[in-house]
């Protein structure tokens, strides 16, 4: 049912059932960055339940695609994406769908591995309808603009700076305690001029 388990996941799968009281953390990265860092990014309806294999301890779901919007390249402009992979464990950061909505639309960002699309719960999943007008512009078309030059930089405690003038720097973690602040919500990092990237609005950007 599920393609062959990656060695890696198999040792994180171990180590889980010799300290089961590890659990899963992972920083959630801002939207451009989860774009930028994966293969795969699609809109998709979640509907079928998890099917499980105890070979291979993964659990896959089947999906039904609406909209590409990364991995062309990857899979050609014919491809669809029928299932999606996560491990068949918490502990090991898979992810377990909860909505019984089948109707409902969700932006799933993941990784290709052996043609399949893989997730975790520290891939960046969440409802359309959830999402700003400048993230679904974002993720749509303007993110991808900043994927070659520019770097996202996770400011979590002070004193931090910039590293290089292609860095922004995100300070909502740290100013709001969430990373669902005004910059993940409104702003990307993108391109002023060569070598110089800055926070710019996605609010006047056309998807």
């Amino acid at each position: 049912m599920t393609p062959s388990a990656p060695l890696a996941s198999g040792m994180l799968l171990l180590l889980s059932l010799i300290s089961p009281s590890r659990a899963c953390t992972c920083a959630p990265p801002h939207p451009q960055t989860a774009f930028c860092n994966s293969d795969l990014v699609i809109r998709a309806k979640f509907v079928g339940t998890a099917e499980v294999n105890q070979t291979t301890f993964y659990q896959r779901y089947e999906i039904k695609m609406t909209k590409m919007f990364k991995g062309f390249n990857a899979l050609g402009l014919a491809a669809d994406i029928r299932y999606v992979y996560t491990p068949a464990m918490e502990s090991v950061c898979g992810y377990f769908h909860e909505s019984q909505n089948r109707s409902e639309e969700f932006l799933i960002a993941g990784q290709l591995r052996n043609g399949y699309l893989h997730i975790t719960t520290c891939s960046f999943l969440a409802p359309w309808h959830s999402l700003s007008a400048a993230q679904r512009r974002g993720f749509t078309k303007t993110y991808s603009a900043g994927c070659q030059a520019c770097t996202v930089f996770p400011c979590s405690s002070i004193p931090c700076k910039l590293e290089s003038d292609s860095h922004c720097l995100w300070t909502d973690q740290l100013l709001l305690g969430s990373e669902k602040g005004f910059q993940s919500r409104h702003l990307a990092c993108l391109p002023r001029e060569p070598g110089l990237c800055t926070w710019q609005s996605l609010r006047a950007r056309t998807a």
